[in-house]
């Protein structure tokens, strides 16, 4: 892929009952540019910046990949084609390091993010961590976002990011406010 990419992945801290935890989401999916990567150009926010603020507004847009993403099925499939002698697993030598990434982020900050738990005893937030890779698929730390984007622009959003959110919603909510139980309220 001639062009460059980052990889957006989600997690969530939740406060309940005075206690803190992080959760990383199982899934997650890479952001491309429009535009083939050349270094003699290195104010073109279409080649350089993957975030749909800026890639929606090139012609080139969903040219390549719907909404311009890639699941991570899709990203396998293509190290399968054009990485098959590195024999890369994208679950197991890049996903791995993305969730220890993430899971140190979430140890190294939780004081500063929850610094007045005890004032506060349920809340959550959601969180787009952003990660690139260099030629040896190392993973990288881009940024945390605490705002991310939740737009559903393609078919894998629209069935990613409500799945995802509904997963976050049963586990810092639920506990709370649990469901009702139909079966029961048909009962009586």
């Amino acid at each position: 892929m001639q062009r460059k990419f980052d990889i957006r992945c989600f997690g969530m801290l939740t406060l309940v009952n005075n206690k803190l935890k992080g959760y990383t989401y199982d899934d997650g999916y890479l952001r491309t540019s429009s535009r083939q990567f050349k270094r003699s150009q290195l104010t073109n926010k279409l080649i350089h910046l993957t975030n749909d603020a800026v890639q929606k507004k090139s012609d080139e847009y969903g040219r390549f990949e719907s909404g311009n993403k890639l699941s991570f099925g899709e990203y396998q499939a293509y190290l399968e084609r054009n990485h098959a002698d590195r024999n890369i697993n994208f679950r197991l030598h890049i996903f791995a390091q993305i969730k220890q990434i993430m899971t140190d982020t979430f140890r190294a900050t939780h004081k500063i993010i929850a610094p007045t738990r005890s004032m506060q005893h349920h809340q959550f937030e959601i969180f787009g961590f952003d990660f690139m890779l260099d030629d040896d698929f190392k993973v990288y730390l881009i940024e945390v976002n605490t705002n991310p984007c939740l737009e559903t622009s393609c078919t894998l959003l629209s069935k990613m990011i409500p799945d995802m959110v509904n997963s976050g919603f049963k586990i810092a909510i639920d506990p709370l406010y649990p469901p009702p139980d139909l079966k029961k309220r048909m009962n009586t």
